[in-house]
């Protein structure tokens, strides 16, 4: 609401420039570095509005950089405090936070490398991401996804 994303994503716009299969791995690459400090959840509660707005001013289907974006906020592999189980794994004492950034820093890039893949063959496909939705054309100013109905449930909620 307070037009944040939308400052910040026309701050990107550089990004315009590079093809959007290399922004999709740049913006993968840069979540999974950015969870290994912070939380996977508020990290991309705080990107995910940002990576919308900067589709949607490149003119690209929203979802094409949305879903690679959540995905790679799931690749905390490096570090001790990027997520509970690496926590307890280190705290076992038979490991150190070099063998962890070793083995972590190559999942990394193999899952980069996999989510591009997987959003530029069969992603497209999936997702319909060849067609730009009617609920992101840059005029909308409401919420970037749109608002979903369930009729069905409001028959289901007074029987109940």
């Amino acid at each position: 609401e307070s037009g944040l994303a939308s400052w910040i994503g026309g701050h990107l716009q550089p990004l315009a420039e590079v093809p959007p299969a290399v922004a999709v791995m740049l913006i993968t690459a840069f979540l999974a570095c950015f969870t290994e400090f912070a939380s996977n959840t508020a990290t991309i509660i705080i990107f995910l509005p940002v990576i919308a707005e900067l589709a949607i001013r490149v003119s690209v289907n929203p979802l094409y950089f949305m879903i690679p974006a959540t995905v790679g906020c799931s690749y905390a592999f490096m570090l001790p405090v990027s997520t509970p189980p690496n926590s307890i794994a280190f705290a076992s004492g038979h490991l150190m936070v070099k063998d962890m950034v070793k083995t972590g820093i190559v999942m990394n890039i193999l899952g980069i490398l996999s989510v591009s893949l997987a959003m530029n063959t069969w992603g497209i496909t999936m997702f319909n991401l060849s067609s730009y939705p009617e609920w992101a054309h840059a005029g909308n100013n409401s919420a970037v996804i749109p608002n979903i109905h369930f009729p069905s449930l409001k028959s289901i909620n007074t029987t109940l």
